[in-house]
């Protein structure tokens, strides 16, 4: 594993032993439960997940993300706020996914997360040869700490999916669990 300037080193899920996987606790079940079964979506090529390490504590995983394609449709505030009115103009922009990002429980409130947001973003900008793709979109947990987070790293609410969040039937009754939001990927 190769180590970035800043001591963080990043290996492919199905590269990290199931016993170091095991000992990962973000403080979320179901982001823990996630990290133990992505090997197959990461084999069959549905998500890739990237286990993320530092030097001063090699010995377990101090986070990890998920990254699979996507498009979203913008409105044209939306166009505008992300900078792109001066872009083609599309239906729908391509977009990274970013599927889940879980830092463990101990570091949260420490940069940890902003670190692997840059990792996340550094990957995306790296890979020009696979995909094209202008946003990072994620569907964050619905909560007020995840989506400031997000905020804090200059991703956007999705107003585009919070009216159709509105307007489907039977759940728009239902509080949402989670807040689309994107971000220009090329953006400073």
């Amino acid at each position: 594993m190769a180590l970035a300037g800043n001591g963080y080193g990043l290996l492919p899920v199905v590269e990290v032993a199931h016993q170091v996987l095991a000992a990962f606790d973000c403080g979320k079940p179901h982001l823990n439960a996630f990290l133990q079964e992505s090997a197959q979506l990461h084999r069959e090529r549905l998500g890739l997940t990237t286990v993320v390490f530092h030097r001063d504590v090699p010995e377990r995983v101090v986070g990890y993300f998920t990254l699979s394609n996507d498009a979203l449709p913008l409105t044209t505030s939306e166009v505008g706020e992300l900078g792109l009115q001066d872009s083609v103009q599309l239906s729908a922009y391509p977009a990274v996914k970013l599927g889940r990002l879980a830092v463990t429980s101990d570091l949260q409130g420490c940069g940890v997360g902003k670190q692997v947001i840059g990792l996340v973003h550094g990957e995306i900008l790296d890979s020009t040869s696979l995909s094209a793709a202008r946003l990072v979109i994620v569907d964050a947990d619905n909560e007020q700490r995840v989506v400031q987070f997000y905020e804090r790293m200059g991703y956007r609410r999705s107003l585009w999916a919070e009216r159709k969040a509105q307007t489907s039937g039977p759940r728009k009754a239902v509080t949402q669990q989670t807040v689309k939001m994107a971000r220009d990927i090329l953006a400073p």
